[in-house]
């Protein structure tokens, strides 16, 4: 009998496999590999069950607590063992492990934990400097899969919202749904219970082009209004339509700029329209990183720009070559367009020597400095609260600048309005230098509208005094900029 006893129990250790457990009575099926599972292994990362036997078609899953089961992914056998990844969409706990092979084993448990120093999967991650909330988030880089999320996080009250992604072979393209406020965003990359901040105090708002700018001047009186002026007129022995437009050649001076585009968005031209001039100014080509333009207006014998070309770079333009024509011929230039960060700094001769240099005071636009005039100061002040334009409106200081002194060429006063120099600043002056002669006679706070979606739409200040007409003192003259978008 001992002998019989001691028999059984060497035929039962024979099929003994100390980590395989199967679910069936002791007398059933075997798990037909021999391994050891690990103790802990991280969410995200490798997990390798040790062990020889596993079949060329064997799976692996953790089985949590209610039962429901989740396999490895990416799974790799060799002569070693079973190696998979445990997939980033489940959670910290334990888990038992469930290998397919012949049946279905439960061979142990394993306890996973989150990481605490992920790294993040994404290499060389390009963001915008700037989101536009009506446009695609189109975000660079190496190794998004489709199993990742983009979420935009409100830097003020750390609100979220998850992006609709479509992932490409150069990165990912994010759709962002409609209602989501101008701001500053951080950008969050989510992968299972895993996030990465990739982007932080990132701006957004509604992208918009500019359509066109007018600016206008009024004439104001002292003690009698337009039409009185006018009726002094007729009664001085003008005509009624002679009175009306020597009053309006006296009193107002209209002048604005109109852009138009093709249907792909590219520039076509731009209209201007002035008390000397009407109609095309210039006619705009786009091809590739270069945009031409060519003087619509310009006649045989006068001096000018006949044509420019602009080299750009990120958007922005970096070398310009201008066609210049006199009396006596035409001649070309190129120039060199430097920048200090994102703000445009100066304009530069064939020569190096700079043609125009323009003054910031901590990111606000001062002043621009023509080469034969030495004058750092400033025709603007900014207040301790000073408003904001819209981060895609076009620069508010620079095109005052532009229109009240001939310190820019035609390519150059295109460019700010077309937004081709670097960064736009955004705070908007709240005061105007009024000089004569070069002397500061008087300083007018400037007043500003918006549209909903936070671009200028007006600009105001009131000129005092002028020197009076036709016997009649001037009170002020009302300046009015106007711009439309689109």
């Amino acid at each position: 009998m001992k002998k019989l006893w001691l028999l059984l129990l060497a035929g039962g250790a024979m099929t003994f496999t100390p980590a395989c457990n199967n679910d069936d009575d002791d007398n059933g099926p075997v798990c037909p590999v021999e391994c050891t599972v690990p103790a802990t292994a991280e969410i995200g990362s490798e997990i390798t069950v040790a062990g020889q036997g596993f079949a060329a078609t064997a799976e692996i899953a953790l089985r949590d607590a209610s039962g429901t089961e989740t396999k490895l992914e990416e799974p790799e056998i060799t002569s070693a063992g079973f190696t998979g990844t445990v997939p980033t969409t489940l959670t910290p706990g334990s888990y038992g492990v469930i290998l397919y092979q012949e049946g279905t084993w439960e061979i142990g448990t394993v306890t996973l934990s989150k990481a605490t120093d992920k790294a993040c999967p994404v290499l060389s991650i390009i963001l915008p400097e700037a989101i536009r909330l009506n446009g695609a988030l189109e975000i660079a880089g190496a190794g998004f899969s489709d199993d990742m999320g983009i979420v935009l996080e409100n830097a003020a009250d750390q609100s979220r919202t998850e992006l609709t992604t479509s992932t490409q072979s150069t990165g990912v393209s994010c759709t962002i749904p409609e209602g989501l406020t101008a701001g500053t965003y951080n950008v969050i990359l989510t992968q299972g219970i895993y996030e990465w901040t990739i982007g932080t105090g990132i701006p957004a708002a509604v992208y918009k082009r500019l359509k066109s700018v007018s600016t206008e001047s009024n004439t104001i009186f002292k003690g009698i209004t337009t039409e009185e002026f006018i009726q002094s007129l007729v009664d001085a022995g003008y005509p009624e339509e002679m009175a009306q437009s020597y009053a309006d050649m006296l009193l107002k001076a209209v002048s604005s700029y109109s852009f138009s585009y093709d249907t792909n968005g590219n520039l076509t031209g731009c209209d201007q329209e002035g008390p000397y001039v009407t109609g095309e100014w210039y006619a705009i080509q786009v091809n590739g990183n270069q945009i031409s333009g060519e003087n619509k207006q310009i006649m045989e014998g006068m001096d000018g720009m006949q044509s420019f070309t602009w080299t750009l770079e990120d958007n922005r333009i970096t070398q310009s070559t201008i066609i210049w024509q006199t009396i006596s011929g035409t001649s070309d230039a190129r120039y060199t367009w430097a920048y200090e960060g994102n703000l445009w700094k100066s304009v530069n001769n064939p020569d190096g020597s700079p043609e125009i240099t323009l003054v910031y005071d901590e990111g606000k636009f001062m002043n621009v400095i023509q080469s034969n005039w030495d004058d750092s100061g400033s025709i603007f002040t900014y207040g301790t609260e000073a408003q904001q334009n819209s981060i895609f409106g076009v620069d508010i200081a620079k095109i005052i600048q532009m229109t009240q002194s001939p310190d820019f060429t035609d390519d150059q006063m295109l460019a700010i309005l077309l937004n081709l120099v670097g960064q736009a600043t955004t705070t908007l002056p709240s005061t105007i230098n009024i000089t004569n002669m070069g002397e500061v006679t008087a300083t007018a706070d400037i007043s500003y509208t918006f549209d909903k979606d936070g671009y200028v739409s007006t600009v105001e200040w009131n000129v005092p005094g002028g020197e009076p007409i036709m016997g009649h003192e001037i009170d002020h003259q009302k300046v009015t900029y106007s711009f439309k978008y689109e």
